[in-house]
């Protein structure tokens, strides 16, 4: 068997399986990376979050030239600089924790329209312009290690297969 695009996968079958009759599967594909956003102002970075439709075919989706992602919202960076904690454990330990919780809020408010569409079949536009009725996954997610781990909430030398 020979695996290559989203709809190769038994994944794939096996959501087709819990959709009702006459709907399509939608997998929904998120990818952010932590950007640095100025020079001047306290050396910022945000996490702009992108999605992009697994029926885009691979070789398309890869260059960034198609504009196969869309920009769906950014997710701030926080240093938690002037934050005091009572120990100095907790000092080291907290400013992650805190921008995990944060991030993950912020996920939470990015990602409700597809957990809704997850749930209740919506009818969306085919590339030929007829209404079809597609159900909504979120199948992947895109990130550099170090998002990565913030995702999993690990610490940053933290292995994520493991």
């Amino acid at each position: 068997r020979v695996y290559g695009d989203i709809y190769t996968g038994d994944a794939w079958l096996e959501l087709q399986t819990k959709v009702p009759p006459g709907v399509t599967v939608l997998p929904a594909i998120l990818a952010s990376d932590a950007t640095h956003v100025t020079n001047f102002s306290g050396d910022g970075k945000v996490h702009p979050i992108y999605a992009s439709s697994g029926h885009i075919d691979s070789t398309v989706r890869k260059q960034p030239s198609k504009l196969a992602f869309m920009l769906v919202g950014f997710i701030p960076v926080c240093k938690f600089g002037k934050t005091e904690f009572p120990t100095k454990t907790k000092d080291n330990q907290f400013p992650g924790r805190l921008q995990a919780c944060l991030f993950h809020t912020c996920m939470k408010i990015v990602v409700e329209p597809l957990r809704h569409a997850g749930k209740i079949p919506v009818w969306i536009l085919d590339p030929k312009g007829l209404l079809r009725e597609h159900q909504i996954f979120l199948v992947l997610y895109l990130a550099d290690k170090e998002e990565q781990t913030l995702i999993a909430c690990l610490g940053k030398n933290s292995c994520t297969t493991c």
